[in-house]
């Protein structure tokens, strides 16, 4: 069980400096055994002794904020657990198709960020035409999901974004938004609306 980050540049040594002092602090709060420097898609890890419920994973993200604020990188970060492949894969399966807009955020401050997108669901009109699939990082590459219960018009998209864009700006994170068709089975349904499964507000 692992987060991985991804840093931006620039003053990425001194982001990795601050990443392995705060990996070191962290034992006495979370159930983390320690991170290290990593080469290849991902810049630093931190290794989870059991798989992260919601509210550690948004501690740890609360305190890599707070551990980068200052510097002018930019991070992403990608959650695994022993549920993660699982999951994906019955992404792939033959099934009903549903699309979602996927969210990517980049901090700091992601845990903000989360709670801004979290803010703009409790803000929508319960007649709206979207439906909100709450998503997590430890579904892998994505941050955070709206479910969609039609295909929706770049209009529609561009509304949402718009209401995004108001509650995120203020956090100074960045965020891309993925917009596709998701074959999924029933199966991927019930695990995904599982807490166990889920780091979200």
């Amino acid at each position: 069980m692992k987060s991985n980050v991804r840093l931006y540049g620039p003053r990425i040594p001194q982001a990795i400096e601050r990443l392995s002092n705060l990996a070191d602090s962290l034992k006495d709060d979370l159930p983390i055994s320690g991170g290290e420097v990593t080469f290849g898609k991902f810049d630093f890890v931190f290794n989870w002794l059991e798989d992260p419920k919601p509210q550690p994973l948004l501690l740890l993200l609360k305190k890599i904020d707070d551990t980068l604020a200052g510097l002018p990188t930019k991070y992403s970060i990608t959650t695994e657990s022993r549920h993660t492949s699982r999951l994906t894969a019955e992404i792939g399966k033959k099934a009903r198709h549903t699309i979602f807009s996927f969210i990517r955020i980049y901090g700091p401050s992601i845990s903000k960020a989360v709670r801004a997108i979290e803010q703009v669901i409790q803000d929508m009109e319960p007649t709206s035409t979207l439906d909100t699939l709450k998503s997590s990082i430890l579904i892998g590459d994505y941050d955070y999901a709206f479910e969609w219960d039609h295909l929706p018009s770049s209009n529609e998209i561009a509304d949402v974004l718009k209401a995004i864009d108001e509650k995120v700006e203020s956090t100074g994170a960045l965020y891309t938004v993925t917009t596709k068709k998701v074959y999924r089975t029933e199966k991927f349904i019930d695990d995904h609306a599982s807490e166990q499964l889920m780091a979200f507000l």
